[in-house]
């Protein structure tokens, strides 16, 4: 190699080692300024646990949103398979918002689209984060690890509005049972039956729009109550679908809690049945006896598939 050769490699060597060292000093003052001006983005471990001592927690026994301080907002979410509870959230613009979420069942994703929070979520595990919507408009939230079967989906709302709508739907609460309704379906029944009630094509029926008609049937409400108290199992047929699963019974649910969420079942997605199950119709009945399979019968009875 002559002399002008290996003027030219060393030239050209320099040049390199220049732009190498000018990207990596942007790096570090691009995290430098990250840290310092958006600092609270950054995904923060806030508690590790037993699983079910996490989900006893006043904060995640009764997720959802709470306005901490002026301006300022909390906002607690348990990932399931395969749903976010709550699957919904609305929130003021230019707020504050704290983030708080654990996982019941496996380890799964929690990212809010066109933003930047974005965590893992593991069970036994909160993981925090805080945010500040700027714009009004609907956020969506998606599981972005693979929880199984129906990952794809799991998907969770985040509703922007500006404060001044924001405060009029303050004054105004959706009536106390449709909460309680959409409460216990989120966090009992959503995860099979998905939180908009379509279920999942061949695995779980579903219950949008069945349940209203069923509610008109003779008898349709008995049977209702006695399938959230004692299960069901056995093939049936839904919407022209083939399901045989095994629906848990749901005992250990108040009076209160089981009418409450089959009447948002029945009417909760602007289905036109008939939701006037009372607790009262819930405990007697519990006097029954019925195995999953008993109930199944009923089912077939109503001349029902």
């Amino acid at each position: 190699m002559n002399e002008k050769q290996h003027s030219i490699i060393e030239r050209w060597e320099r040049r390199w080692l220049g732009l190498a060292s000018a990207m990596s000093l942007v790096f570090v003052i691009l995290i430098a300024a990250n840290l310092a001006f958006d600092s609270n983005n950054v995904v923060q471990l806030k508690q590790r646990a037993n699983p079910a001592e996490i989900l006893a927690t006043d904060i995640f026994s009764n997720p959802g949103v709470i306005e901490t301080s002026a301006n300022k907002y909390r906002v607690a979410m348990v990932a399931q398979t395969f749903s976010f509870n709550p699957s919904e959230v609305r929130l003021p613009v230019d707020s504050e918002i704290e983030f708080y979420v654990t996982s019941k069942d496996v380890l799964h994703g929690f990212q809010i689209k066109s933003t930047n929070t974005n965590m893992e979520i593991i069970p036994g595990e909160v993981s925090y984060s805080s945010y500040t919507f700027k714009k009004p408009g609907e956020y969506w939230v998606i599981c972005n690890e693979y929880c199984g079967i129906g990952h794809q989906n799991m998907l969770g709302k985040i509703v922007v509005l500006p404060k001044a709508v924001y405060a009029q739907e303050q004054a105004n609460p959706v009536a106390e049972e449709a909460s309680l309704g959409q409460s216990v379906f989120e966090t009992n029944c959503a995860s099979c039956h998905q939180a908009s009630g379509a279920g999942l094509a061949g695995v779980f029926p579903p219950l949008k729009g069945n349940l209203a008609a069923t509610s008109k049937l003779d008898g349709g409400k008995d049977y209702l109550v006695n399938t959230a108290l004692f299960g069901l199992s056995g093939s049936i047929k839904v919407d022209g679908g083939s399901y045989n699963g095994v629906m848990p019974a749901w005992t250990q649910l108040s009076d209160e809690e089981i009418s409450a969420v089959l009447n948002y079942a029945i009417s909760g997605w602007g289905d036109d049945g008939v939701a006037d199950i009372t607790e009262a119709d819930v405990a007697a009945a519990r006097t029954n006896s019925y195995s999953s399979e008993d109930v199944h019968g009923l089912r077939q009875a109503l001349g029902l598939e």
